[in-house]
């Protein structure tokens, strides 16, 4: 069989069965990360010519050099394009983005312009919390039911990856599973999802939107990529989700759902209400393809925890630890707080978004908290916050934080980092600040 032969064939019968043909078509990429290259490399093949511009001069990845680039601006050379495909964290507010406006030039994510290259069923799973460990499972799931899953979007795979890999090895039997955060969704609106999924919705990057009620309408844009024939999932507890959904054809899916799942939830390894709920909502998925509920109880039982989701660390004198660096918000901090019964010591900090109540928060759980070890910018403000009702101390840097945690812990007790904070103050990333934490814990045992 002649590869190259079938490949072209399914070039051309791609571009026939589009929306979009670029061939000749000139396009701007904004920003040289990741999603950006990604899209890039798919123009390219698809025969489009690129350019590439990045407002910083510091880019991770050199692959930009194949393509017509500038570093350090957005200059006016962007606007010299038939189509702009604006990276996820650039704001919409920069001047560029503007003046392309003004000269009616259309702009869209990547996600949306890999989504012309594919006729293949699409999943997408977006909310506040929980999304990277449900696409995860959603992915495992169907790969366990013998799907050609690809898996992508949020989670750190392109989406224009998995389209390029499909094109090139001729795959017919695809499913994207697609993690969606609302930066992606701002400028994605011709998306076709087969299936779309919301899990919940809470205050957050609320320095990127107007208010709340913005970022809601921004993570509901994933209604619209539904036409008529295809499903909306939600989370029937979460709060706001059960204000703004009432049409027919939205499935709601609750925690009580997991009752169809004929293993004990305890065997999971999966811990917390937080991730029975992510659990039912890939269950709900997976109905609405038929799968076998076998597949969905072995993906379960051998489904590992991500990293720095309540991960967990070590035992270490008898003291249990856990690492949930991603809790960069107060939600998602209660959800980890409240997957224990045992006594805890949490580290909590970094840099807090304005007027976050801590202590409601907190008081609201019912766990037994020994000790909260605060850090970081805006520990000074939560200790201040959370000093009148709980037994805490301030420390500014997070490694002092951490060995005194581990000095008011006992045998048996769980010590849980769980910082309900971003984490750039100290760190680069919440995944940094999660592998220090296990650096430090190694160097305490």
């Amino acid at each position: 069989m002649d590869y190259r032969y079938n490949m072209c064939n399914s070039i051309i019968n791609l571009i026939q069965n589009t929306i979009m043909d670029i061939t000749g078509k000139k396009i701007s990429i904004l920003g040289a990360g990741k999603s950006g290259l990604s899209a890039a490399k798919l123009a390219s093949f698809l025969g489009a010519d690129i350019f590439i511009s990045d407002s910083s001069y510091k880019v991770e990845c050199e692959d930009y050099k194949n393509f017509e680039n500038e570093l350090g601006q957005h200059s006016e050379r962007v606007l010299d394009s038939n189509l702009i495909i604006k990276s996820p964290g650039i704001p919409n507010s920069i001047e560029i983005i503007k003046k392309a406006k003004e000269s009616n030039i259309k702009i869209i994510s990547e996600i949306e312009f890999a989504g012309f290259f594919t006729q293949s069923p699409i999943i997408g799973i977006t909310g506040s919390n929980g999304k990277t460990t449900t696409v995860e499972l959603v992915n495992q799931i169907f790969l366990e039911a013998g799907y050609d899953s690809l898996l992508g979007g949020n989670v750190g795979i392109p989406f224009s990856d998995n389209v390029l890999k499909e094109i090139e090895k001729g795959m017919n039997k695809a499913i994207h599973v697609l993690e969606l955060s609302s930066f992606q969704l701002e400028h994605t609106k011709e998306l076709s999802l087969e299936v779309g999924c919301i899990l919940n919705i809470s205050k957050d990057h609320l320095d990127r939107y107007n208010d709340f009620e913005d970022y809601i309408q921004t993570k509901l844009k994933i209604v619209e990529l539904l036409d008529e024939s295809n499903y909306l999932i939600y989370n029937k507890e979460d709060k706001v989700l059960r204000e703004k959904i009432s049409k027919n054809k939205f499935i709601p899916f609750k925690k009580s759902d997991c009752s169809a799942i004929r293993i004990d939830l305890n065997q999971i390894p999966l811990k917390g209400l937080h991730n029975i709920s992510n659990i039912s909502a890939a269950l709900a998925i997976a109905k609405k393809y038929s799968i076998d509920i076998s597949h969905i109880e072995n993906t379960l039982k051998k489904f590992k925890p991500l990293q720095h989701r309540l991960e967990y660390v070590d035992t270490i004198k008898g003291v249990t630890v856990y690492n949930d660096s991603k809790a960069t918000n107060i939600e998602s901090m209660v959800a980890a707080i409240n997957a224990f019964n045992q006594k805890m010591i949490i580290i909590i900090g970094g840099l807090a978004k304005k007027e976050s109540d801590f202590l409601s928060a907190i008081r609201e759980t019912k766990a037994e908290i020994k000790f909260i070890s605060c850090y970081g910018e805006s520990g000074d403000y939560i200790y201040e916050n959370l000093k009148s009702e709980f037994n805490c101390e301030y420390n500014n840097k997070f490694s002092d934080a951490v060995s005194k945690a581990f000095a008011e812990c006992e045998k048996e007790d769980i010590l849980l980092l769980s910082p309900g904070c971003a984490s750039y103050d100290q760190f680069s990333s919440y995944i940094d600040r999660g592998n220090n934490f296990k650096k430090i814990i190694v160097g305490l045992a």
